[in-house]
């Protein structure tokens, strides 16, 4: 097969092409080569971890059994006796939390590996602390026991040893799997994002025809007769509407001329100075607040009051009130006609305007027409976002690609990738 070819360094005579598709089954064809491999040496190291637990076994108990040869002072040998029940049951207790796998794959393997050598180091660290007073007393009984649980390191090492030699192929073969998959996901995003960009065109297609049919009904509408009539209505009404303001002006600035002598009978009425009949106090106050409204009688009210000089004004500024109540009561009046007039034109113009469908016509469209626009805009910086994802998503493909390729050169010089 060419992956044992491969593995052991034979050379390639040419270059070899793979599809992208293929690179699944060949990969699982060489990482069951490695298995296969690795898996038949991890058999026999099991055996031999195996015999080497039963050699541990054997020789902690026959530490335990054993008696002290020669002259020995009490004391040592019960320290002699008590570390080596401690030696013993730290073995013990290592043994029997080991289990040999009962398959023989790379993480299996490595797993039993990682958690053995672990309980191993920690046994030894604390059987060596009491080897220093049993070997006093039981030297070669406490010193195969120590043989032995070394013996089962080494066993533990060699088990890993193919393992380590071949790191870079087998690390080589789960990231070109890892890569491969990744690459499908970012296959499968790029093709969620362009149909996600194709809907999006379609929807801002849609709005575009929408919008040009709305911009194309509102010049016909604005062309129409009945939209100049409209124009000629709402001209008449801003007309009225600035000669009512202009009625208006000329009404406030009569009044102004009279606030101060306004506001001094004001004073005296709220004072209780002087007293108003309430149709008068009301009339004063309207005139303060809005002058059109006020009853124009209540300037001959205000010209009799101002005659009996109530508002204590001196003579000059009582002659200039009185002048100004004439010209206020020889205009005022008209004025206010005036006025009225045009607030009843104004709302006749408005009445005739409302009935008019056109306006509200050219409404619904210039607001659909911000509508569509304004979706429009949306819809273009969504469709804006999805393109420069899609640009992301395909400079990440390429670059998991290349990162592909060179994987798979470490696993085969010669492999080139058909994508």
């Amino acid at each position: 097969m060419n992956w044992i070819n491969r593995l052991f360094g034979k050379k390639q005579q040419s270059a070899t092409e793979i599809g992208f598709d293929e690179l699944p089954v060949w990969l699982e064809s060489i990482s069951g080569g490695l298995s296969d491999d690795l898996g038949r040496h991890a058999y026999s190291l099991y055996s031999d971890i195996g015999n080497a637990l039963e050699e541990i076994k054997r020789s902690t108990s026959l530490l335990e059994e054993a008696r002290p040869e020669g002259r020995f002072h009490l004391k040592m040998v019960k320290i002699a006796t008590s570390n080596r029940d401690n030696m013993v049951k730290q073995v013990r207790i290592f043994v029997e939390n080991i289990t040999i796998p009962e398959t023989a794959d790379v993480k299996t393997i490595l797993g039993f590996h990682e958690r053995t050598m672990q309980s191993l180091n920690v046994c030894l660290e604390n059987i060596t602390k009491s080897y220093r007073y049993v070997k006093m007393v039981f030297l070669e009984e406490s010193k195969q026991v120590i043989t032995d649980v070394n013996m089962l390191g080494r066993y533990l090492n060699q088990l890993v040893e193919p393992i380590k030699e071949k790191k870079d192929l087998i690390d080589a073969v789960e990231n070109a799997s890892k890569t491969i998959q990744i690459i499908r996901d970012i296959h499968s995003d790029i093709e969620t994002e362009r149909s996600s960009i194709k809907d999006k065109e379609e929807k801002i297609a849609t709005l575009e025809n929408e919008l040009r049919e709305k911009q194309i009904a509102l010049t016909r509408l604005r062309d129409s007769n009945a939209w100049k009539e409209y124009l000629h209505y709402r001209d008449e009404l801003a007309v009225l509407k600035s000669n009512a303001e202009k009625i208006e002006s000329e009404i406030n600035g009569l009044i102004l001329r009279l606030n101060k002598p306004l506001n001094r009978l004001k004073q005296l009425s709220e004072s209780g100075r002087y007293t108003l009949a309430p149709h008068v106090r009301e009339w004063l106050y309207l005139c303060l607040s809005d002058p059109k409204s006020v009853d124009p009688e209540f300037f001959v009210e205000f010209r009799n009051i101002a005659e009996g000089n109530a508002l204590n004004l001196t003579s000059e500024k009582h002659d200039k009130v009185l002048e100004q109540l004439r010209i206020v009561t020889s205009s005022f009046d008209s004025y206010q006609k005036q006025y009225y007039a045009l607030v009843q034109d104004i709302e006749k113009k408005k009445d005739e305007i409302s009935k008019m469908d056109i306006n509200k016509d050219e409404a619904n469209i210039t607001g659909r027409i911000a509508v569509l626009q304004d979706g429009l805009a949306a819809s273009g910086r969504e469709l804006d976002i999805s393109v420069k994802h899609l640009a992301s998503l395909t400079d990440d493909l390429e670059l998991k690609k290349q990162e592909l390729q060179q994987i798979i050169y470490t696993i085969d010089s010669r492999m080139r990738i058909l994508f």
